[in-house]
């Protein structure tokens, strides 16, 4: 069974620009090899992550997730099974998102989600807006 899990968190202040770096490409390489889809967002100091996946797979990552000190005060958005993986396309799968354009080709794919009445992408779609204001 499938399902997606959505949540934020707030950034340790400690963390350096290769700390970014490492926990990005650890976490593109691991989900990469257990089939999960989904998007990491970094803004400011807050994490926004949506993952898809197995359900076995993710609520032991979502485990893991909770006890990782690069991040506190996480907070759970969505933890719902899905009909199927809508990540699987964007953007070789699994992204980091690292900057502005991304972030607005973000939003553009999850507002073609949206567009096709796909599940949960209004919620996404509202999330990513939210990203997009300048102080949210």
């Amino acid at each position: 069974m499938l399902k997606t899990i959505c949540y934020k968190s707030r950034v340790n202040p400690n963390l350096r620009l290769l700390d970014f770096e490492a926990l990005f490409n650890k976490t593109q390489l691991n989900n990469n090899s257990q089939n999960i889809t989904g998007v990491l967002i970094k803004k400011d100091n807050e994490f926004f992550q949506i993952l898809e996946g197995d359900s076995e797979t993710l609520d032991t990552l979502y485990e893991l997730i909770k006890k990782d000190y690069r991040h506190s005060k996480i907070k759970l958005h969505l933890n719902k099974p899905i009909k199927q993986l809508n990540f699987k396309s964007f953007d070789v799968g699994y992204s980091v998102i690292n900057d502005i354009k991304t972030l607005y080709s973000l939003q553009f794919y999850i507002k073609t989600l949206q567009d096709n009445n796909i599940e949960n992408s209004d919620f996404f779609f509202q999330f990513i807006e939210s990203l997009l204001e300048p102080n949210s």
